[in-house]
């Protein structure tokens, strides 16, 4: 019986295996688990919307206060100047603190007006800024913006 030929196979699974996991270890958390945050608009062509209205090229956005309160429904407002498209998506993200991407469908109203009612979810701070934009569904019109929250 030969018991050298067992032990040295045996050896050079050992150190295969351990070097598998070590790999595991240094490199799985930026292999694996890397998630890609998504971009923000840039800040210098938002609008903060309010009572007092955002004029773009193509369109206007308002809202019915001027800020949002958390978990209290606030009314947005979108008038297009000319508009073949049902709806509108509105998409933003927590400045200050990462609360996640909030999505609110406008729905048409009617003579190129959209709205909706944004509920933002409630935070630690007092005040945030919650920037996105309101797009069409085929990304035709695209409309940056920022929205101020306070308790």
């Amino acid at each position: 019986m030969n018991l050298t030929g067992t032990g040295r196979r045996r050896g050079v699974e050992l150190m295969g295996l351990a070097l598998v996991v070590a790999f595991g270890y240094f490199f799985a958390d930026k292999t694996l688990f890397d998630e890609a945050t998504p971009a923000m608009p840039s800040l210098t062509s938002n609008c903060t919307i309010g009572t007092t209205p955002c004029s773009f090229d193509n369109a206007t956005v308002s809202m019915a206060s001027a800020t949002a309160a958390p978990l209290i429904p606030t009314e947005i407002r979108v008038e297009v100047s000319k508009s073949n498209i049902d709806h509108l998506m509105v998409e933003l993200q927590g400045v200050e603190m990462n609360m996640g991407i909030y999505k609110l469908k406008l729905s048409s109203a009617g003579n190129n007006v959209f709205k909706g009612d944004l509920m933002l979810p409630i935070c630690m701070e007092d005040e945030m800024t919650w920037r996105g934009v309101i797009k069409s569904p085929d990304n035709v019109l695209t409309l940056p913006i920022n929205v101020r929250m306070a308790r």
